[in-house]
């Protein structure tokens, strides 16, 4: 007997998704998502995301839905067999680049009939249009891969079902630090055979070109999109600081993170504004960025630290909210201490940063589903039974609430630092007032 197609029940995964789901919201300290009303319900739905951050872009996506979803991946996570049968069962296709060379890129055919299979079977796919992850706030440049399978797709069966692509948008309040937040933005949907028939043409690239600029265009308004210029990166640093002095923080929103993603690009479209009006004080005003950027990872300070929330006041609050919290706090760092431990050294191993937070994932699934059970059977065995039951609820959150605390307390010690540097200070303060001059 065969193995089940890709998009076919499994009862294992169907037992499994809802621990991962858990799992996956008790990774991010406010996961939020928005737009499921523009997917069409009668279609065939291709989900076309931003990659920006590893295999939690996949992980966020497939939280959105209740039922499968299935995915692509790079091809080369599967060159040793017992990767490529999980990742089948996780239902995730490799997909072969063209830097994988000719030989390889050839297998496409195969995954390419696969996910159209998978579309005509009413199975959501998600493929990531740039080919590969990088955490910025930006869009590489997108491949043909997406549009060659919703136009594979829509040549089979269009005529009985039609092919949709889903502009999706993913935002993280940090890419690289484990517990932050997550943003998941699905945009009105383009309707590939309504496109194919307005535009009656039998060259495929005629077709793709068009149709990669307007999901390129989607996809950037629902996102804190940058330019992909040389100043990115010190645009984002700029943004950040300008969220800050408004009393803006990303990721403590209140109620939505939609909003902050919102007023962060209008922030940003200020300072594209302001590149126009004067670009020689804008390039000169980003160096300064930049430098201040510098100096303060150098000395350990969050930039959320210059908020003018940051007082005496504050500091004193969060002192006593550390020493009330500190109790738990050591009782987590010990019964979770198999997992950060493990967490950290394989961090430690890895290069690409953007991998930090699917290993801080990872390590919280596959470990605590070993440990918690081993945790309870002591607890019955060496304790009354309140305070076992007691002490495996306090065990449940104990990872989260490590990393928690250890950012709490890193904020903390930073605006302490913070306040006693009047000349970080006033270098943020100026920095602000010079970008309100320009623009």
């Amino acid at each position: 007997m065969g193995r089940n197609k890709i998009y076919e029940k499994d009862w294992r995964y169907t037992l499994l998704k809802p621990v991962v789901d858990w799992n996956l919201k008790h990774s991010y300290r406010k996961v939020e998502v928005r737009g499921k009303e523009n997917i069409p319900e009668n279609g065939a739905v291709m989900i076309a995301p931003n990659h920006c951050n590893t295999l939690m872009d996949a992980l966020v996506i497939l939280r959105a839905f209740d039922d499968p979803t299935v995915f692509g991946a790079r091809a080369d996570i599967f060159n040793k067999p017992l990767i490529a049968k999980i990742m089948y069962f996780l239902r995730i296709l490799p997909m072969v680049r063209q830097r994988d060379g000719l030989r390889n890129v050839l297998k496409n055919h195969e995954t390419q009939e696969t996910i159209v299979e998978t579309l005509e079977h009413g199975v959501r796919f998600c493929m990531y249009p740039e080919g590969r992850h990088r955490p910025a706030h930006s869009l590489q440049t997108l491949g043909k891969g997406t549009f060659r399978a919703v136009l594979a797709a829509n040549a089979k069966f269009g005529d009985k079902m039609p092919v949709y692509i889903i502009p999706t948008g993913i935002e993280y309040g940090d890419y690289f630090r484990y517990r932050s937040t997550s943003l998941v933005t699905f945009g009105k949907p383009i309707n590939v055979t309504e496109y194919v028939k307005e535009n009656n043409v039998e060259n495929e690239v005629q077709l793709i070109e068009p149709l990669k600029k307007e999901l390129a265009a989607r996809m950037s308004g629902l996102i804190t999109f940058i330019k992909d210029d040389e100043n990115l990166y010190r645009k984002w640093a700029l943004t950040k600081m300008l969220a800050v002095s408004e009393g803006r923080m990303y990721g403590n929103y209140g109620t939505s993170l939609y909003e902050g993603m919102l007023a962060n690009r209008e922030t940003v479209a200020k300072i594209e504004k302001g590149f126009e009006a004067d670009p020689e004080a804008m390039a000169e005003l980003l160096e300064k960025v930049e430098e201040f950027e510098k100096k303060r990872r150098r000395k350990g300070l969050s930039v959320y630290s210059f908020s003018r929330k940051n007082s005496l006041t504050k500091v004193l609050g969060k002192t006593l909210a550390a020493i009330i919290g500190l109790p738990y706090y050591i009782f987590s760092a010990i019964v979770s201490a198999p997992m950060w431990i493990t967490y950290r050294l394989l961090k430690s191993r890895i290069k690409d940063k953007a991998f930090h937070n699917t290993v801080g994932f990872g390590v919280k699934l596959a470990l605590g589903i070993v440990l918690f059970p081993i945790y309870t059977a002591l607890a019955f065995c060496l304790l009354p039974w309140p305070y076992a039951l007691a002490a495996c609820l306090l065990t449940i959150p104990s990872y989260s609430y490590f990393f928690d605390y250890n950012e709490g307390m890193r904020r903390f010690i930073s605006d302490i630092k913070v306040l006693g540097d009047k000349k970080m200070r006033k270098q943020f303060k100026e920095i602000v007032k010079k970008f309100d001059k320009v623009k």
